[in-house]
Order: structure tokens, then C-alpha cells, then sequence
């Protein structure tokens, strides 16, 4: 009897281990063939608001703020995508606070209708604006994106809260988010698990670590680099080099306000050699920084694809360069994310119905320090594309 028991249970193990090694194959004309499991992310820089912004959508008559305009021309680079994500690099603290521009953030609440009609499931708010509004302010942003329905990483209202990575399973895919800032702008930070700081690297790789155990793709969004330079400092690769050797796949970084390189990364976490990313700045997807190139950016596209029991790589990069279009033809501010491929191949009568003629002539050089600058070539203004594929070197 209990030989035969044995038999059962050993019978009962080998098929589950079979069913868990089987589950990413399927049966095509009676030949065992391996799944292809895909997941598509789009993803931007810098989520700011200037007081030019909400002065702009400010409507006195009913003492409220509208800036659904914002994001309506950007927001279709978004539809079809598994998961979009950005940087919120400002606060809510409250209407009673008083609204507030540099140098420190506190935004009208009005603004996350905008951000939520966009799509957005996944914003970081680790980031040297994240303490702006006290430690009030901080939690009050956790709250109103909760309410938006928008998940979060990078800051916390507890240490319980800060222990939970954030996963998502996405297509038979799980994928864990994690985010560190630099600093908080000398803010003092009352209780460390606030805000996850990138110079605590022991619990940055410990945290890398964990979420490696549970997730297929571990993705790491710093908040890291010196503003308005377009190449990182050896520095900041070394926190990157410091990511991936803890277990990251993705990085997603920003604070430059400007873009900087990206790149494929071959990584190997023990499970075999797959490609990873990384782009050190995606600069900004929108704000009042309208000095060139502050004004150019991009919506960047990533496919993440998984075949069989094989570790999942980064199959496809691709890039829409975009432009923040600060004033319009009348010259009053009126602040749209626009793609820089429409609105330079627009006929003459549209474009001057939208634009100011100095802005015209600034989306030529957007084209130049965005697609050329990334694709490291030149592109010529006759070969403009409305996006680009980033290959693999």
C-alpha cells in the first residue's frame, strides 16, 4: 500500500512539474510548439507644471482648472499598449496650500483628469520634487492617484507600504516596478520609507533582488542625472551597470529634463543571456522649460517578448518625437504635447493657423535633436518619419 502511494505521489509531482515546464508551449497540429507571450509599454519623461501651465487653465468664471487640452494630440501613441508609464515630477497637496511653480510643486488636482484620460496606469513619484508639500502633500498624492485609479512606486504613507514591490501580470508576463530619486532637493525626508533614495544602495539591490524572485521582468525607473546635459556622467552609468547587476532588465530614467542615450543591454540574471534596455534620460513629456532642447522629447515604445520557457528580451524599441507647444498662433500660452512629425508635415495654411512661425522653425531643430540625436545619424528633414525604430547594435 504504501509503495503504491508512493507511486501516486511521485506520479502527481512529475505531472505538475511537467504542467509548469508545458505551460508556455501549446499544441499546433499535434507538434508541441512554444507560446509567444508579448507585451507592448509606452513610456515618457517628465510630468511637470509650471505656473504658466495652470495659469493657462485657469477659468475664472468657475474658479477651476481644465488642462484636458494638454495630452488630446499625444494621447492616441498610448492606445493599443499594454501599460503607459511616466514620471509625476510634482505633488497635490492641496488647493489650501496654495498652488505653486519652481522650486517647489503643488499642482491643481484638475490635472490628473487630464493624466488619467491620457491612460496612464503606471507613474513614478520618486523624484527630488517628491517632498515639495511636506510629508502631507506626499501622502495626499498617493491618495488622489489611488483615487484616479493610477498605481504607483517610489514613495510611501508607510514602512508596510514601501515593503510591497509593485507587480503587474500582463499577458502571461508578471513585471515588477521599482523607483529611486537621486535626492529630494535638500528637503528633509522625516521618515525613511517615505521616498526609496537611489545613494541607499543596499536596499535598492535588495529590493532589485526580491522582485527578481517573483518577476519575469524587473524594471527600474531612477530619477538620476544632471539637469540639461545630454550625456550621463560615469556616475550614473555606474548606478545603471549597479541596476542591472541586481537584477534589473528595464531602466527607464529621467531628471535631466532632456533626452539621453538609450541602449540594448545583454543581461543574464541566471535564468540565460537576454536583451535588456536602458535610456538614461527621456527628458520632458511636458512642462514650462521651453529653452531648447527642453522642449523635445519623445514617446517611447517597447515591446517585451517571451517565447516558450525562454527568459523574456526586449524585442522592439521605437520612438515618437514629440514637441510642448507653449504658445499659440495668437501668441497666448496654450500648452499641447504635439507630435513633431504632424505638425511639420502639415500644409502651410494649417501650420500657421496653429503656430507661431518661430515654432515652426524650432520643430525642424526638435527633428534633428531628437530622431537624429538618438538614432546617432543623420536624418535629413526630407526623410522625417512619425516614428523610428531604435535597432539593436
Amino acid at each position: 500500500m504504501k509503495k503504491f502511494l508512493i507511486l501516486v505521489l511521485g506520479c502527481f509531482f512529475l505531472t505538475s512539474c511537467t504542467i509548469e515546464k508545458e505551460q508556455n508551449y501549446a499544441v499546433v497540429a499535434g507538434l508541441s510548439q512554444p507560446m509567444v507571450k508579448q507585451v507592448k509599454l509606452a513610456v515618457v519623461g517628465d510630468i511637470m507644471v509650471h505656473d504658466y501651465q495652470y495659469n493657462e487653465a485657469y477659468d475664472a468664471a468657475t474658479d477651476s482648472y481644465n488642462f484636458m487640452h494638454n495630452f488630446q494630440d499625444v494621447k492616441k501613441y498610448f492606445d493599443g499598449y499594454d501599460l503607459v508609464l511616466g514620471n509625476l515630477e510634482l505633488t497635490f497637496g492641496g488647493k489650501e496650500k496654495g498652488y505653486s511653480s519652481f522650486p517647489c510643486f503643488n499642482t491643481p488636482d484638475e490635472f490628473l483628469d487630464a493624466v488619467k484620460d491620457a491612460n496612464f496606469d503606471i507613474l513614478t513619484t520618486a523624484n527630488n520634487h517628491c517632498m515639495d508639500t511636506g510629508k502631507n502633500g506626499l501622502i495626499r498624492t498617493l491618495d488622489k492617484l489611488d483615487e484616479a485609479g493610477i498605481a504607483h512606486m517610489g514613495t510611501y504613507r508607510s514602512a508596510e507600504e514601501r515593503d510591497k514591490i509593485l507587480y503587474k501580470e500582463v499577458n502571461g508576463i508578471t513585471f515588477a516596478f521599482l523607483s529611486y530619486t537621486y535626492g529630494t532637493n535638500g528637503i528633509a525626508v522625516p521618515d525613511a520609507y517615505l521616498v526609496n533614495l537611489i545613494d541607499d544602495d543596499d536596499q535598492m539591490v535588495a529590493d532589485i533582488k526580491k522582485a527578481r524572485e517573483q518577476a519575469d521582468v524587473v524594471v527600474v525607473m531612477p530619477h538620476m542625472g544632471n539637469e540639461y546635459e545630454t550625456y550621463p556622467k560615469e556616475v550614473f552609468q555606474d548606478w545603471a551597470d549597479l541596476m542591472f547587476l541586481s537584477g534589473a532588465d528595464i531602466v527607464f530614467a529621467s531628471h535631466p529634463h532632456v533626452l539621453q542615450p538609450m541602449e540594448y543591454r545583454r543581461v543574464d540574471h541566471g535564468d540565460g543571456v537576454h536583451d535588456g534596455f536602458i535610456i538614461y534620460s527621456l527628458g520632458n513629456f511636458i512642462s514650462s522649460q521651453t529653452t531648447p532642447p527642453r522642449n523635445a522629447s519623445i514617446v517611447l515604445h517597447l515591446t517585451v517578448e517571451q517565447v516558450g520557457n525562454e527568459p523574456p528580451n526586449v524585442k522592439e524599441v521605437s520612438f515618437v518625437p514629440i514637441w510642448t507647444q507653449f504658445r499659440n498662433a495668437q501668441d497666448e500660452n496654450h500648452f499641447v504635447v504635439r507630435s513633431v512629425y504632424e505638425m511639420v508635415t502639415l500644409a502651410k495654411s494649417e501650420k500657421d493657423k496653429l503656430m507661431r512661425k518661430k515654432d515652426q522653425e524650432r520643430l525642424r531643430e526638435v527633428h534633428e535633436e531628437t530622431a537624429s540625436f538618438l538614432l546617432n545619424r543623420d536624418i535629413p528633414l526630407s526623410e522625417i518619419q512619425e516614428e523610428y525604430v531604435f535597432q539593436k547594435q
